[in-house]
């Protein structure tokens, strides 16, 4: 074959390779490229994947760390508050306990001036003088021990920590509550206490001193002074629903008008007049007896009086001694 016919023929097979190219490409892509396609497509999906779990994840954290910080915030907040209203109790009784501290003072003074003049103008004492500066000694021990336990519950209710949670002798919490009251109640109402026989509670003698202090100062001061013998604040506890332990603090007072019960535990809503409250009293209570468990509710008939609902969990080892109980009966 002649150079020229070689020539040719290479031409015509070039040709034919450039159209079944042409071919082929108008046909659509072939399997190489839809293999690599199928292997391509899932890397990029993954890729996407992962960014937007990433995306998603740094949000969470910023949203747990914003929540965190709330949460602390929040805290804070919340035993500020139970401070304060303890330094708002404790400001509103201070006139009283002044009272209840000048009178055992006064007659401590006065008996010991007398004990240090008998001493002074007697070398010797008859039998008779010397059991009266035994009993004014006596007396002068009563009263100063009497200034020691108001010093103590003073202390124990301006704690501004609390000393950790476990059984409450509940009657004792609302004794201690009643004498520091007491100043209040004294020209307005009878004060009834029937707090015996029931089981201690799970709780801080502390915060729920807080809790019936509030209630009685709040049922003395919807009394009117000048009728004492005429009207009634009673503190009941009893048994509740199983495990629980009921307190009731009712008054005869002025009660509560309808449009303010709802609002009656919002934190700073009083009806009291400008200067005389500040609205914090029940909203701590309620938040203390919450945080312990428990629950707080009032009713309330305005010209008849109000009764404040307490229910408390008891303590736990006397839950299981009450079930074990019941169960041998």
């Amino acid at each position: 074959m002649t150079l020229r016919a070689k020539v040719g023929r290479l031409a015509v097979m070039t040709r034919r390779r450039g159209t079944l190219r042409q071919a082929f490409e108008r046909l659509g892509p072939g399997p190489g490229a839809k293999l690599r396609c199928a292997v391509e497509t899932p890397c990029a999906d993954n890729r996407l994947l992962e960014e937007t779990v990433r995306e998603r994840t740094a949000a969470l954290e910023a949203a747990n760390a914003k929540l965190s910080s709330s949460l602390e915030q929040l805290h804070a907040t919340q035993t500020q508050l139970l401070f304060a209203d303890r330094l708002i109790a404790l400001g509103r009784i201070a006139a009283g306990v002044g009272h209840e501290i000048n009178n055992p003072l006064a007659f401590i003074l006065s008996n010991l001036e007398y004990i240090h003049q008998e001493l002074q103008q007697k070398e010797r004492l008859s039998e008779q003088d010397r059991q009266e500066i035994l009993e004014a000694l006596a007396e002068t021990r009563d009263g100063a021990e009497r200034i020691r336990l108001i010093v103590r519950d003073l202390q124990t209710l301006s704690r501004a920590e609390d000393v950790g949670s476990g059984p409450a002798e509940l009657a004792a919490v609302v004794r201690t509550a009643a004498k520091m009251a007491m100043h209040e109640l004294r020209h307005r109402a009878r004060l009834v206490v029937e707090c015996e026989g029931v089981p201690p509670v799970q709780g801080n003698g502390s915060r729920l001193g807080q809790v019936f202090l509030n209630l009685l100062l709040n049922a003395a001061q919807s009394i009117s002074p000048g009728n004492a013998e005429g009207n009634e604040v009673r503190v009941v506890a009893r048994p509740g629903e199983p495990g629980h332990v009921l307190v009731e603090v009712r008054d005869t007072g002025c009660g509560i008008a309808p449009e303010h019960r709802e609002r009656i535990f919002d934190p700073f809503f009083t009806t009291k007049p400008l200067g005389v409250g500040t609205g914090l009293g029940l909203a701590v209570c309620h938040g203390i007896v919450t945080s312990l468990g428990g629950t707080l509710t009032m009713e309330s008939t305005p010209g008849r009086g109000s009764v404040f609902r307490v229910i408390l969990p008891v303590a736990g080892a006397f839950v299981q001694a009450q079930r074990s109980q019941a169960d041998w009966t």
